[in-house]
Order: C-alpha cells, then sequence, then structure tokens
C-alpha cells in the first residue's frame, strides 16, 4: 500500500505477487498521496488511543522519546529509527504528564496519571525506579529539578493541592491546599544557578473567573508573593539567566505580562489591545549571543496565528500565519545551517530576501538589533495543530519553512532531537490523537507527491459510470466537491459547493451528460453538471438530507433523497420537478439505496423496524416486501444493490444492542443469502461501520470498514471471506463501481479491484489515454465552429453570461441543446471556465480570449449604432428575424 502512495509501482507489483507465493487476491491500483510529507521518517505505533503526551532525551548517546497518553500505557522509542524499546503498563489511569530527565550518566523517564501517582522508570533498563501515591485524583501538572543531589517533582492535582515529592527517598509533602478546587496544571520551576530555586503556580480554572499565580520557596513551601489577573491563565514560563529571572504569564483575555520572579515586581504588559484566545499556548526560549542571552516568548492563538516577543522590550517581531486552527503546542529549534547563511558577514549572502533586508534597516537604527538579529539566525519555531499538521517557522523574518503532513487527527505536541550523536542534522517528533508519532526530517526539502489533496477528512463519497467516463466525487471540510478519474486517479475538478459541509453525495446520467448532485444546510439539494460545473437546478429544503441516491433510466432519471426525519423525496434528475408516488412520501424510512433488475429501475428502503421494502422506482409504486416487520431482523442502518453474476443482490446493515450483522437478499425471490456477523464490542465501531456491495467476474461481494483501519471482503452469497485490506488509517467511506472498490480513509482514496483486473485495467487505460490524446490533438487542430465563435465573442463583451442568458442572446432559431455542447466544449479546450460570484456564469480564459473578436459597430449619420444583442449562427447582428432587439 505505501509502494502504492509513493508511486513505487515496480515494487507494489514485486510485494503483490511475491516468488513462491500465492498472489492476493485484491490489490491497490492507485492511491493519492498528497497528505503524505516525503520528509517523514518513520512512524511510531502502538498506542490503542490517542497520544497526548511525548517528552524527548538522550540514553547512551542515542536520541529516543517517550509517548504516553489515556490508554495507560507510556511507550519509549528509538526516534530516529522508530523502534519499540520499553513499554511500561503500570498505570491504572491515563498518562496526565510526562518528563524525560537525565542526570549525570542516569536516564529517567517520569509520568504521572489520572489515579495520582508519580512514576518513574530507567530509560536504559525500561526497570521501575519509584512509585509515590502524590494526589487524590487526577495530575494535573508536572516539572521535574535535580536539586541538592536529588530527584525532586513539583506537580498540581484535581484535589486542588501542591506537591514536593523527592523521587529518590520516595517521599512527597504538601506544599499548598487551594481553596479553590482543582488546579488548571500550569506551573513553572525557576531555578538560577545562584539563588535557590522558586515554584510558580497558576490558580483557577474557569475562563470567565480572575486567576492567580502564587510564588512558592523550594523546599520548603513559604509562599513569597501572589499575583492577580482578570481572567485564569493559560500559560506559564520562566526564563532563567545569568541577570534578572523573569517569568510570563498568558491569559484567557488575550493579554500576557512579564515579571521579576523573585520579587514579583512587574516589568511589561504585551498584546495590551488583543483579543481572547490570542494567547493560548505560551513557549520561551533563550539564546547565547556575544552581548549576552536574548530572552524569546512565542505565543499561538485559537484562530491559528503565532507571535514572536522580545521578551526585553515586550514588542511584537513577528506574525506567523498558516494554520487555519488552533495552535496546540509549539517549540523552538537551533539550526546551525540555517544561522551560517542568516548571520553571514556579507550583506549579499546573508540577505536572501526584501524582509532580511527591511530587518536589517530597521535593527541599524536600533542598538538592540544587534543583538535580535544574532539571536534569531538560525532559530527554528515549530508548532502543531488541530489542523493536522507540523509546521516550521524561521524566527528571523517569520517566513514558513516547511510543512508537514501525514497525521490525521489533531497534532498534540511537537519536539525536536538530534537523529545521532555530534550530527548538525535536526530531527522532529511529533504525537496525535490518531495514536501515532511522526519522526520528521526538518532538512527535507523534497517536493510533494502529486494526486489530488483533502484538506481533511473525506466526508462523503460516490462513485460511478456514466456516459463512457467512471467517475469518483468527494467532499471534505474545505467545501469543495471534487471529481476525479476513478481509474486513473486524477483530479478532474474542485469546486466551491456552499458554505456548509455536504451531507449527501451521488452522481447520476442525464441527456445532457453526467451530474453531481449534493445536500447541504445551507444550499439545500443542488445538482450541476460533472463538466462543466453548471447548475441545472437547486431545491431548498427545510430539514437536512442525509441520503442522496440516482437512478431510473436515461430517459427519466430519478434522483431519491432521504431526510433525517426519515422522510424520502423523489425528482426528476434533470429537471427537478418533484415525481408523484408512494415512494416519494414514505416515512419511517432509515436507508435507502437504487438500482436495476435487469432494465427495470427499482429502489430499495430499509426500516429501523426491520423491514425491508422495494419500489418501481420509474412509478414509485411498491414491488414486493423483501423482510417483513414481525421477522426477527434487526433495525436496518443502511442498504446497498449490485447486480452480481448470479442475480440482483441487496445488501442490508442490521444494528442493535450487542447484534451487528449484514445480510445478502436476492432481490427477485426475497431469499436470504448470507447473514455475516461483525463485531458488537465497541458501539462507536458498530456506529462508524461503512460498507458497499459490488460484482466480480464469479460472484457479487461485500466490502465493510471501519475505525479499525481495514476492509474486509467477502461472497455475497456464501459469507465466505475473500481477503483484508489493512489502511494506513480509519475508514471513512467506500463505494463499489462494478468490481472496482474505491476507499475513503482519513484524508485519501485508494482504489482497490481484484488481482485478475489490474494489469487489464492498467492495458486498457494506456490505450484510451492514447485514444484521448489522438481525439483531442485532432480537435485542437479543427477550427471553432461560428456558435462556439459567437459566444467567445458574447464573453468577451460581458462575462458572467451562463447558457440562458446566452442562449436569450441568440437568435430563437438556435436550440438551447446546442448551446449547452457548445459550451461545453469550449470548457474541454480551455477556451472558458466556470465562475461563481452572485450566480454560476462563464469566463474567458486566455486562450479564448485570444480568439474572441469583437463586433465592431455600425456607422451611419445619426452616430454610432450600439452592438445588437441578439445574434444569428453568423455572429453577427441578426437582421432576418422579426424579433431584432438592440442592446
Amino acid at each position: 500500500m505505501d509502494a502504492v502512495r509513493h508511486q513505487q509501482t515496480d515494487l507494489s507489483h514485486r510485494l503483490y505477487d511475491p516468488p513462491g507465493q500465492n498472489v492476493l487476491p485484491w490489490q491497490c491500483v492507485w492511491s493519492t498521496a498528497a497528505n503524505i510529507s516525503p520528509a517523514l521518517r518513520s512512524s511510531l505505533s502502538g498506542h490503542r488511543r490517542s497520544i497526548h503526551h511525548l517528552a524527548v532525551g538522550t540514553v547512551d548517546g542515542e536520541p529516543v522519546v517517550a509517548t504516553a497518553g489515556p490508554d495507560e500505557s507510556t511507550r519509549l522509542f528509538h526516534a530516529a529509527t522508530g523502534t519499540l524499546l520499553h513499554t511500561w503498563n503500570d498505570h491504572t489511569g491515563g498518562v496526565t504528564a510526562l518528563v524525560f530527565h537525565s542526570r549525570h550518566d542516569q536516564a529517567d523517564v517520569i509520568a504521572a496519571d489520572a489515579a495520582g501517582r508519580l512514576h518513574r522508570w530507567d530509560a536504559r533498563t525500561g526497570r521501575p525506579r519509584a512509585l509515590v501515591d502524590a494526589h487524590r485524583g487526577p495530575v494535573t501538572g508536572l516539572r521535574v529539578l535535580s536539586h541538592a543531589d536529588h530527584l525532586w517533582a513539583l506537580s498540581t492535582g484535581w484535589d486542588g493541592t501542591v506537591r514536593w515529592t523527592d523521587l529518590d527517598e520516595h517521599h512527597t509533602r504538601l506544599l499548598l491546599d487551594s481553596s479553590l478546587g482543582g488546579l488548571p496544571g500550569l506551573l513553572a520551576i525557576s531555578a538560577p544557578s545562584n539563588q535557590p530555586p522558586m515554584g510558580l503556580i497558576a490558580i483557577g480554572r474557569h475562563p470567565a473567573e480572575p486567576g492567580y499565580v502564587v510564588a512558592l520557596d523550594l523546599p520548603d513551601g513559604q509562599a513569597r508573593y501572589r499575583l492577580s489577573f482578570p481572567t485564569n491563565l493559560t500559560g506559564l514560563e520562566c526564563a532563567d539567566g545569568d541577570a534578572l529571572p523573569t517569568a510570563v504569564a498568558t491569559t484567557a483575555d488575550g493579554t500576557g505580562r512579564i515579571w521579576d520572579v523573585t520579587s514579583g515586581q512587574m516589568l511589561h504588559d504585551f498584546n495590551n489591545n488583543g483579543r481572547p484566545g490570542d494567547l493560548e499556548v505560551l513557549h520561551l526560549t533563550s539564546v547565547d549571543t556575544p552581548e549576552g542571552p536574548y530572552h524569546l516568548a512565542v505565543t499561538g492563538a485559537h484562530d491559528g496565528r503565532i507571535r514572536l516577543w522580545d521578551l526585553d522590550t515586550a514588542r511584537l517581531l513577528h506574525r506567523m500565519d498558516g494554520h487555519h486552527m488552533t495552535v496546540l503546542d509549539l517549540n523552538t529549534v537551533h539550526d546551525p545551517y540555517l544561522e551560517h547563511r542568516d548571520g553571514s558577514p556579507e550583506l549579499g549572502e546573508s540577505v536572501t530576501d526584501q524582509n532580511d533586508l527591511r530587518l536589517l534597516t530597521r535593527a541599524a537604527a536600533d542598538h538592540h538589533g544587534s543583538q535580535q538579529r544574532n539571536a534569531l539566525a538560525g532559530l527554528i519555531v515549530l508548532s502543531a495543530s488541530a489542523d493536522e499538521t507540523v509546521r516550521s517557522w524561521r524566527a528571523l523574518d517569520g517566513k514558513e519553512v516547511r510543512t508537514y503532513t501525514g497525521h490525521a487527527a489533531p497534532v498534540r505536541r511537537v519536539a525536536a532531537f538530534q537523529p545521532a550523536a555530534n550530527s548538525d542534522r535536526l530531527w522532529a517528533v511529533s504525537c496525535s490523537d490518531d495514536a501515532t508519532g511522526r519522526v520528521w526530517d526538518l532538512a527535507d526539502r523534497t517536493g510533494h507527491v502529486t494526486g489530488a489533496a483533502h484538506p481533511g477528512r473525506i466526508d462523503a463519497l460516490a462513485t460511478a459510470t456514466l456516459h463512457g467516463q467512471t467517475l469518483t466525487a468527494t467532499t471534505c471540510r474545505d467545501h469543495r466537491l471534487r471529481l476525479l478519474n476513478t481509474r486513473t486517479g486524477s483530479l478532474l475538478s474542485a469546486r466551491i459547493s456552499g458554505d456548509s459541509p455536504v451531507h449527501a453525495i451521488t452522481l447520476g446520467a442525464t441527456r445532457q451528460g453526467p451530474v453531481c448532485a449534493t445536500a447541504s444546510p445551507d444550499k439545500g439539494i443542488v445538482v450541476r453538471l460533472t463538466e462543466t460545473g453548471a447548475v441545472l437546478w437547486q431545491h431548498e429544503t427545510e430539514v437536512p438530507v442525509v441520503v442522496l441516491q440516482a437512478g431510473g433510466s436515461m430517459r427519466q432519471p430519478v434522483l431519491l433523497a432521504l431526510d433525517d426525519h426519515g422522510r424520502t423525496r423523489m425528482w426528476e434528475l434533470a429537471t427537478g420537478r418533484p415525481r408523484t408516488g408512494p415512494l416519494s412520501r414514505q416515512e419511517g424510512v432509515s436507508a435507502i439505496a437504487t438500482g436495476r433488475i435487469r432494465d427495470t429501475p427499482v429502489a430499495v428502503t430499509g426500516h429501523p423496524t426491520g423491514e425491508l421494502l422495494l419500489w418501481n422506482l420509474s412509478s414509485g409504486a411498491l414491488r414486493r416486501t423483501l423482510c417483513p416487520v414481525d421477522s426477527s431482523a434487526p433495525g436496518i442502518q443502511a442498504v446497498a444493490f449490485a447486480d452480481g453474476p448470479s442475480g440482483p443482490r441487496i445488501a442490508s446493515q442490521h444494528t442493535r444492542l450487542n447484534h451487528h450483522s449484514i445480510r445478502v437478499t436476492d432481490a427477485d425471490t426475497g431469499r436470504v443469502c448470507s447473514i455475516t456477523d461483525l463485531d458488537t464490542d465497541d458501539d462507536r465501531a458498530t456506529a462508524a461501520t461503512v460498507f458497499g456491495l459490488g460484482s466480480v467476474q464469479e460472484t457479487a461481494v461485500v466490502a465493510a470498514g471501519g475505525p479499525g483501519n481495514a476492509v474486509s471482503l467477502w461472497d455475497a452469497d456464501t459469507g465466505d471471506s475473500h481477503a483484508v485490506l489493512w489502511l494506513p488509517d480509519t475508514i471513512h467511506g467506500l463505494a463499489f463501481d462494478g468490481s472496482l472498490l474505491i476507499v475513503a480513509y482519513g484524508r485519501e482514496l485508494a482504489l482497490f479491484t481484484p488481482a485478475a483486473l489490474r494489469d487489464a485495467l492498467a492495458e486498457k487505460d494506456t490505450r484510451r489515454g492514447t485514444e484521448k490524446q489522438t481525439r483531442l490533438a485532432h480537435r485542437r487542430s479543427s477550427k471553432r465552429s461560428l456558435l462556439q465563435t459567437t459566444l467567445l465573442t458574447l464573453l468577451l463583451e460581458w462575462e458572467g453570461h451562463n447558457v440562458t442568458s446566452l442562449t436569450s442572446l441568440l437568435c430563437r432559431h438556435i436550440p438551447s441543446n446546442a448551446v449547452r455542447a457548445a459550451v461545453r466544449t469550449l470548457v474541454r479546450d480551455g477556451m472558458i471556465l466556470p465562475t461563481s460570484k452572485d450566480a454560476l456564469g462563464y469566463a474567458l480564459e486566455p486562450k479564448g480570449r485570444a480568439l474572441a473578436r469583437p463586433v465592431r459597430p455600425a456607422k451611419t449619420a445619426a452616430g454610432t449604432i450600439p452592438p445588437l444583442k441578439l445574434r444569428g449562427w453568423h455572429g453577427q447582428p441578426c437582421s432576418l428575424c422579426a424579433h431584432r432587439k438592440v442592446r
């Protein structure tokens, strides 16, 4: 599968057909890979649930990374290779904090869990070194400190206490008991070399309530001062230096404060005009420069913006825009190669772009500028976001260096490390809610593998062969309707479908050409031509539509819809006129599907009572009851229809408490062919299971997939297993087009076929591609028709015409079908393109603009006559018709 994703065709063939072994029955033909970063070096797997915490360190000079989350386990990996070194399952609750600490030749992993315990393990041997019951309830925050030859832990808990724990002697003491209840887990330790350590604790949980910071002397716990804030805190960090140790806090109202850790005296405020959510994440870093240490703060916002601050002046240095969702973590790392390039004394080498020159000009007028440039040169900011990406930024100018994609859920943490001892290369590791960790090479600049890119999870999927074209339509959170060639995976178009997510999608055939129907809350039902994107009709619905199915014949294509209240409605697919009949007003329906029994279009409805009905789609009349209400069948969640070699088959998904099965029924006789029981241990997995029904040469095939990252295929008539397809991410949708199985996993698509059809499909595609190139070359060499030239002329005078307005500007003897055909030809040949502003219309492409020739107005004694809007086949004003009009 990965070989196909990275376009290693020869390797995938060798893996699918290993020497001396049987060929795998189902094989992947292609897969999109636009969301895979070539900088990915390895993956950290094994966790059963999301990973919320990670910590990096070294053991015997080798980089390691510890990961943990709510699955009650902590794992240690070799960071460069992804090899699992140790697994610790000693927790009695989810892990809530994780720290890696090195002292002398000892390396330790310290974790806190929801049971209030602190665990310490030897990172080299994996043996436990300490287990301390510190809190009555979950630990919310943890920091460790090496002090007086002992390893100490400062922790906060949901029980409202702050504790100081000796991890060598295995005892703990209470420092503070808050009367306000659970503590949010924001704490920091200040330990300058010439002063005793201090702990800073944030108190306050609700954003609307005031927050506090209490400073405690360590280890006696004596409170030194208390600072008040207008709202609770979102970040708290300390910056220790040889001079004045400072602390920084950010609050829920979007403002920040800098103060002296020792005395509590305020030094600066920053972002005073901020909005709530501007400063959600805080990270501090200190850079050594010839002028002394230079302190910086990096903050992340709810809207995805990142800001870089100078702590000495509280001045905003850069704002970094790129993430489109909440920033969840920030980190910094020093890149020596970048510093050499940015800090070269020669202006021609150091100033790489106009922003650098602007920064140097500003710095020359500021005595602080030299130190600032020395500190920012070579500094990289790493960010993790809920938009499922990791990004790197240059601190010098705030420019994005690279986006790292590969996670399929929000990214919780990111950190940098060196993959080998004494190496100048830098890698990063991240963890996500997709239960994986990813390792990235920060120096990799390889371009992305091409393919259709979905920025989010694929929400809706449909595939069909229409007018000789194999098409697949998808939608995701960016509200774009993408159309792909099913056989090749190439992207044909990507158009905005509205301002809200699409809940249902289907493909159908009309006399005008293939169409795609979508249902969304803001637009209702919209039917578009797939070739041009032109809207044939639109119907607003009071109740959201959850399922759409297209069927019928070429003469009478029908659109069947099921809304969220279980009601069905029918329309003519080409015109949008409502259809009558019992099927168009059914209630209490939970699933619908369409198909054909021989030459008769039919529809199937499933009901929560387990009833399965077969309908005549053209008339809307009931054909027969396949499964009555009084049967033992559980409620139906979904249905699918396919015409297999042994006859038409209907697959229905049945669910109830402790029951999950898929039944296959003969649509002709109503006989139950097979019943396959699925896993019922996880109710969420049962609800998320998707399935489809297709046909191969020998029999009909059922496919089912879900959160388990696997698609199971079995014989529809006998229930015998065919194969299990393992994919890299959660299965969100699948659909059959005959023997072609298209699967949506995470943000990617993949096509699977039986092994015997894979080579034949590739040869057929090659032959079709050659024929298509020949036809396109012939079409390009042919001249434009007079009608096409006239349409280009009209669009040159005013862009935005649609088919209706273009037809109205022409002679009435020109049929609208001819106009539509001419428009499709112009779109196909790249002369015009669909555009949508107030209403869908067409605009000239540069190629079409070069061919369009404006009509010169005629001159008379009275002056110049405006050009006529009504035109004939010849492209000139139609003077022979009595209904001529002037503009």
